[in-house]
């Protein structure tokens, strides 16, 4: 990230960097590509396999079952951009909702390239339009996507028996056992993270590394236990979008809870697979783990996490438009912030 400016400003030069090595980029470059080509077939094969199943399940499901699902992953990405909003009001100044919603939610739509850094790319840019530090909006971003994971993990927890029974149940017991174990010995390292002057401290380094101004101001006990109770309430919305599914696979009160489950497991883990845009496949497979472990069918879970798949990148794309026509034509016509003059040389 040296060379980018993230705070407002006059760039300072930057240093000359290393000349990187050729074949190790080259290295990363193919790795990347397989495991993206790795993870597409992976998902095709399954649903191939599976087909009259996955077939049977997608005609089954009525269309207002799939409307109020749609409606409950909006509701999950409006929490996740108000987890946000908190986070970046803690650290820089308090944003209005019309003024974060379309950096965060334009900003989101990255995640469906690539890597990791194109949705904090955008967000860094649309926050800068009103007043918000590049570095700032960073920060925010990153905290949250830790506080997140976090709080999906704890969520998890009270099911990490019935995910390790999913992943006897299904044709891929190894990697699904190793994807439980992960989510089993992140918790504690993520709940230690979570204290904040330890995450003052951790976020502190983070911007010397960087080069960039440290912290204003430490992270508090309210940023944290705010930010903390959005994503929380953003996984209860989507357990309710899943559970509008698979309900009548999972009905009732065991149904949602378990829905709960499944998809804090399958968000938080897949939010490491950075080859794949936005978790793709293996966000599903995760999710597929945890319902075949609460006793539905494998091709049925895997027919409704593809259906899922389908919902929350519809929501994405609508959340997105309505915070665009909303916010960012007032983001676009502000002004950016005129650096400071440099001052004058003394004779």
């Amino acid at each position: 990230m040296s060379g980018v400016a993230m705070d407002d400003g006059t760039q300072a030069p930057a240093a000359p960097a290393k000349p990187a090595r050729p074949w190790r980029a080259r290295v990363i470059l193919v790795v990347r590509i397989l495991a993206a080509l790795a993870i597409a077939y992976f998902i095709v094969a399954t649903t191939v396999q599976q087909w009259s199943s996955v077939s049977a399940t997608f005609r089954s499901l009525s269309w207002p079952s799939l409307a109020a699902s749609l409606a409950a992953a909006v509701a999950c990405l409006w929490a996740t951009m108000m987890a946000w909003r908190s986070m970046v009001g803690s650290l820089d100044h308090p944003l209005r909702i019309r003024d974060a919603a379309p950096i965060q939610l334009i900003g989101a739509l990255g995640k469906y390239l690539p890597g990791t850094v194109w949705a904090y790319v955008v967000q860094m840019e649309l926050g800068r339009r009103v007043g918000v530090s590049r570095a700032k909006v960073f920060i925010g971003s990153a905290v949250v996507t830790g506080l997140g994971v976090t709080v999906g993990l704890v969520l998890t927890a009270p099911g990490f028996g019935v995910a390790f029974d999913g992943a006897d149940a299904t044709k891929h017991q190894t990697f699904a056992a190793v994807a439980v174990w992960c989510a089993v010995i992140l918790l504690p390292f993520g709940l230690v993270c979570c204290y904040p002057p330890l995450l003052t401290y951790l976020v502190g380094r983070a911007m010397r590394i960087l080069r960039r101004p440290a912290l204003d101001r430490p992270i508090t006990w309210r940023a944290v236990l705010v930010s903390s109770a959005w994503c929380a309430v953003g996984y209860l919305a989507a357990g309710v979008h899943i559970w509008f599914l698979v309900r009548a696979h999972l009905p009732g009160v065991h149904g949602l809870v378990g829905s709960v489950f499944a998809m804090a497991l399958a968000m938080s883990i897949s939010t490491f697979v950075i080859v794949a845009p936005s978790g793709l496949g293996a966000r599903e497979f995760l999710m597929a783990i945890a319902l075949a472990g609460l006793g539905v069918p494998w091709p049925t879970a895997w027919a409704l996490t593809l259906v899922s798949r389908l919902l929350f990148t519809l929501a994405d794309v609508a959340a997105a438009g309505v915070s665009a026509a909303v916010g960012l034509r007032r983001i676009r016509h502000t002004p950016s912030p005129l650096p400071e003059p440099a001052p004058a040389e003394e004779a």
